[in-house]
Protein backbone atom coordinates (compact mmCIF):
# COMPACT_ATOMS: atom_id res chain seq x y z
CA UNK A 1 0.00 0.00 0.00
CA UNK A 2 2.83 2.41 0.89
CA UNK A 3 4.62 1.68 -2.38
CA UNK A 4 1.46 2.32 -4.38
CA UNK A 5 0.97 5.64 -2.62
CA UNK A 6 4.53 6.73 -3.43
CA UNK A 7 4.20 5.59 -7.04
CA UNK A 8 0.92 7.48 -7.43
CA UNK A 9 2.43 10.61 -5.89
CA UNK A 10 5.52 10.57 -8.10
CA UNK A 11 3.52 9.81 -11.23
CA UNK A 12 1.38 12.85 -10.57
CA UNK A 13 4.47 15.02 -9.98
CA UNK A 14 6.08 13.76 -13.19
CA UNK A 15 2.98 14.54 -15.24
CA UNK A 16 2.62 18.00 -13.72
CA UNK A 17 6.28 18.87 -14.21
CA UNK A 18 6.29 17.93 -17.87
CA UNK A 19 2.84 19.00 -19.01
CA UNK A 20 1.76 21.87 -16.78
CA UNK A 21 1.27 24.25 -19.73
CA UNK A 22 -0.60 21.74 -21.91
CA UNK A 23 -3.76 21.39 -19.78
CA UNK A 24 -6.52 23.97 -19.68
CA UNK A 25 -8.80 21.79 -17.59
CA UNK A 26 -8.50 18.72 -15.44
CA UNK A 27 -8.55 15.53 -17.56
CA UNK A 28 -11.44 13.16 -16.86
CA UNK A 29 -10.62 9.66 -15.66
CA UNK A 30 -13.09 6.78 -15.99
CA UNK A 31 -14.48 5.68 -12.64
CA UNK A 32 -13.71 2.19 -11.42
CA UNK A 33 -16.11 -0.06 -9.55
CA UNK A 34 -13.19 -1.77 -7.83
CA UNK A 35 -12.33 -0.68 -4.28
CA UNK A 36 -9.06 1.30 -3.89
CA UNK A 37 -7.27 -1.63 -2.21
CA UNK A 38 -8.34 -4.17 -4.84
CA UNK A 39 -5.68 -5.66 -7.11
CA UNK A 40 -8.33 -5.65 -9.86
CA UNK A 41 -8.13 -1.86 -9.83
CA UNK A 42 -4.57 -2.09 -11.15
CA UNK A 43 -5.04 -4.73 -13.83
CA UNK A 44 -5.32 -4.10 -17.52
CA UNK A 45 -3.29 -3.90 -20.67
CA UNK A 46 0.10 -2.44 -19.75
CA UNK A 47 0.49 -1.04 -23.25
CA UNK A 48 -2.48 1.30 -22.81
CA UNK A 49 -1.91 4.91 -21.84
CA UNK A 50 -2.07 5.27 -18.08
CA UNK A 51 -5.20 6.84 -16.69
CA UNK A 52 -3.42 8.96 -14.12
CA UNK A 53 -5.49 11.73 -12.68
CA UNK A 54 -5.06 15.05 -10.97
CA UNK A 55 -6.23 15.24 -7.38
CA UNK A 56 -6.96 18.19 -5.14
CA UNK A 57 -4.43 19.47 -2.64
CA UNK A 58 -6.71 18.41 0.23
CA UNK A 59 -6.95 14.82 -1.06
CA UNK A 60 -3.17 14.75 -1.61
CA UNK A 61 -2.61 16.02 1.94
CA UNK A 62 -4.94 13.34 3.31
CA UNK A 63 -2.93 10.66 1.47
CA UNK A 64 0.39 12.15 2.61
CA UNK A 65 -0.81 12.46 6.22
CA UNK A 66 -1.85 8.81 6.23
CA UNK A 67 1.60 7.76 5.03
CA UNK A 68 3.39 10.03 7.53
CA UNK A 69 1.28 8.65 10.37
CA UNK A 70 2.08 5.08 9.24
CA UNK A 71 5.83 5.72 9.61
CA UNK A 72 5.40 7.69 12.87
CA UNK A 73 7.06 10.69 11.25
CA UNK A 74 6.93 12.88 14.37
CA UNK A 75 9.35 10.51 16.11
CA UNK A 76 11.13 9.25 13.00
CA UNK A 77 13.64 11.31 11.03
CA UNK A 78 15.15 8.53 8.92
CA UNK A 79 12.30 7.13 6.76
CA UNK A 80 11.72 8.49 3.28
CA UNK A 81 9.14 11.25 3.07
CA UNK A 82 9.76 12.37 -0.50
CA UNK A 83 12.15 12.42 -3.43
CA UNK A 84 13.12 15.40 -5.58
CA UNK A 85 13.96 15.04 -9.26
CA UNK A 86 15.31 17.70 -11.61
CA UNK A 87 12.48 19.03 -13.80
CA UNK A 88 15.00 19.81 -16.57
CA UNK A 89 16.23 16.19 -16.58
CA UNK A 90 12.65 14.93 -16.59
CA UNK A 91 11.67 17.25 -19.48
CA UNK A 92 14.70 16.13 -21.52
CA UNK A 93 13.87 12.49 -20.81
CA UNK A 94 10.22 12.92 -21.84
CA UNK A 95 10.93 15.02 -24.94
CA UNK A 96 10.72 11.80 -26.97
CA UNK A 97 7.10 11.78 -28.18
CA UNK A 98 7.05 7.98 -28.51
CA UNK A 99 6.96 7.82 -24.69
CA UNK A 100 3.41 7.21 -23.54
CA UNK A 101 3.92 6.14 -19.92
CA UNK A 102 6.49 6.58 -17.16
CA UNK A 103 7.35 3.73 -14.82
CA UNK A 104 8.66 4.59 -11.35
CA UNK A 105 10.70 1.69 -9.97
CA UNK A 106 11.84 1.39 -6.35
CA UNK A 107 15.54 0.52 -6.08
CA UNK A 108 18.44 0.54 -3.64
CA UNK A 109 21.02 3.29 -4.08
CA UNK A 110 24.44 2.23 -5.29
CA UNK A 111 26.00 3.56 -2.07
CA UNK A 112 23.73 1.23 -0.05
CA UNK A 113 24.61 -1.72 -2.29
CA UNK A 114 28.34 -0.90 -2.27
CA UNK A 115 28.26 -0.81 1.56
CA UNK A 116 27.58 -4.57 1.45
CA UNK A 117 23.77 -4.39 1.49
CA UNK A 118 22.88 -5.88 -1.89
CA UNK A 119 19.55 -7.64 -1.50
CA UNK A 120 19.14 -6.50 2.13
CA UNK A 121 15.78 -4.96 3.00
CA UNK A 122 16.28 -1.26 3.77
CA UNK A 123 12.72 -0.59 4.86
CA UNK A 124 12.09 3.07 4.07
CA UNK A 125 15.56 4.27 5.07
CA UNK A 126 16.57 7.57 3.49
CA UNK A 127 19.83 7.20 1.58
CA UNK A 128 19.19 3.51 0.90
CA UNK A 129 16.23 3.92 -1.47
CA UNK A 130 15.80 5.66 -4.77
CA UNK A 131 13.37 5.55 -7.66
CA UNK A 132 14.56 4.68 -11.16
CA UNK A 133 12.44 6.40 -13.79
CA UNK A 134 11.93 4.47 -17.01
CA UNK A 135 9.56 5.18 -19.89
CA UNK A 136 7.75 3.02 -22.40
CA UNK A 137 5.82 3.36 -25.64
CA UNK A 138 2.33 2.24 -26.75
CA UNK A 139 3.66 -1.27 -27.43
CA UNK A 140 4.93 -1.58 -23.87
CA UNK A 141 8.59 -1.41 -24.91
CA UNK A 142 11.08 0.63 -22.92
CA UNK A 143 12.27 3.89 -24.47
CA UNK A 144 15.70 5.08 -23.35
CA UNK A 145 17.42 8.47 -23.23
CA UNK A 146 20.73 7.85 -24.97
CA UNK A 147 20.61 4.29 -23.66
CA UNK A 148 19.91 5.46 -20.11
CA UNK A 149 17.09 5.80 -17.62
CA UNK A 150 16.70 8.55 -15.02
CA UNK A 151 17.86 8.37 -11.39
CA UNK A 152 19.63 10.69 -8.98
CA UNK A 153 16.55 11.43 -6.99
CA UNK A 154 17.31 13.35 -3.85
CA UNK A 155 15.78 11.87 -0.66
CA UNK A 156 14.07 13.86 2.06
CA UNK A 157 14.87 13.64 4.93
CA UNK A 158 18.41 14.65 4.75
CA UNK A 159 18.23 16.90 1.69
CA UNK A 160 14.79 18.50 1.78
CA UNK A 161 13.90 21.54 -0.35
CA UNK A 162 13.67 24.99 1.17
CA UNK A 163 10.56 27.17 1.12
CA UNK A 164 7.09 25.70 1.33
CA UNK A 165 8.28 22.62 -0.60
CA UNK A 166 10.29 21.69 2.51
CA UNK A 167 7.04 20.99 4.39
CA UNK A 168 5.62 17.48 4.46
CA UNK A 169 2.13 18.68 3.43
CA UNK A 170 1.19 20.74 0.39
CA UNK A 171 0.54 24.41 1.11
Amino acid sequence: MKNRLLVALFTGIAILACNKDKFTETPKTPKSNNPPHSAARFTGDSTETATSQFISMSVANQMITSYLYSINSTANDTDIRSFTVSADSLRAFLANTSIKNVKLIFAHTMSYINAGNSGVNAGYQSGALTIVIAAYDTSGNYVYYGGNVLDHLIPCPYTCPSGSAGNDLLQ
